[in-house]
């Protein structure tokens, strides 16, 4: 009887490591196949948002373009601007030159007056201080 307790027992161990053995096989097989799906999900998440990032690139680069466009025409239209100014300056410039100059021929007088008083006034201002 005791030799029969012994296979008896020897069969359950046997057949309880075969259960595990196989339940073993069947987990590590369900982990693979989720290995597997993750990598999958992975590679279509991949995908996915390199296609959506790829044209939201594909925009940006096109509106930069554009923008680089917008801002070198700005800076023509404010150099020619600036151009314009310049001479229009300079044209004024002349202008009142011309007419101060003529006013001072007809009229020299209050020009030399008016030298002669700022030039005493800054004499005695700068004299003052001494």
């Amino acid at each position: 009887m005791i030799a029969d307790n012994e296979r008896s027992n020897n069969m359950t161990t046997a057949n309880t490591n075969t259960n595990t053995k196989n339940k073993n096989d069947k987990l590590s097989e369900a982990l693979k196949m989720l290995e597997e799906a993750a990598r999958e999900k992975k590679d279509d998440l991949q995908n996915m948002m390199h296609g959506k990032y790829s044209y939201l690139k594909e925009a940006l680069i096109g509106k930069e373009e554009d923008v680089a466009y917008a801002i070198l025409n700005a800076k023509k239209q404010a150099l020619k601007a600036a151009v314009h100014a310049s001479e229009v300056g300079t044209e004024k410039a002349k202008e009142i030159a011309a007419d101060v100059d003529q006013q001072v021929r007809e009229n020299p007088w209050p020009y030399i007056g008016g030298v002669a008083i700022g030039s005493l006034l800054i004499g005695y201002i700068l004299g003052r201080s001494k």
